[in-house]
């Protein structure tokens, strides 16, 4: 990851820890571990405007619910939307089939739901010597960075 970019969006999670989640071979950890990630930014994203978070809890709403709850209240761009909906798929491809096997299209199909501003992050980090695998943890991380600097540009 190209640390200019990590420097200029304030993470509040340790960064080598995130890569170190991150930096696994194992499909189904690298899908599941960047899933729990965005969740947790979207979680602080919609509770940036709940006043009372004894009487509502945006953990216990499904992920679309998050999505289209941060998106309606300002917090993600539609435009970003598309690629959290495409990690959300795949997560559920995982959930619903245990032999399910990543693929270079599933790689190919984040990259493209990536939304302009989002990609800018991404290909901070790409490269064309990278396997399909190493693509989707740029694709994975830039997305995570991007969905951060919302939370700190939103404040």
């Amino acid at each position: 990851m190209n640390a200019d970019v990590v420097a200029n969006v304030p993470l509040p999670f340790d960064v080598p820890i995130l890569i170190g989640h991150l930096n696994t071979t194992d499909s189904l950890a690298l899908v599941i571990r960047a899933h729990l990630y965005v969740e947790a930014t979207l979680i602080r994203h919609i509770e940036t405007v709940v006043v009372d978070r004894e009487g509502f809890d945006s953990a216990t709403l499904p992920f679309p619910t998050k999505i289209k709850l941060a998106v309606a209240i300002g917090r993600v761009d539609s435009a970003d939307a598309g690629a959290l909906k495409v990690l959300n798929s795949l997560r559920c491809k995982f959930a619903h089939k245990l032999d399910f096997l990543l693929q270079e299209q599933d790689e190919r199909d984040l990259y493209n739901a990536l939304s302009e501003r989002q990609r800018k992050f991404v290909n901070a980090s790409r490269t064309p010597q990278l396997d399909y695998m190493g693509r989707l943890r740029c694709d994975l991380v830039g997305l995570i960075i991007a969905m951060n600097e919302d939370t700190v540009a939103s404040h």
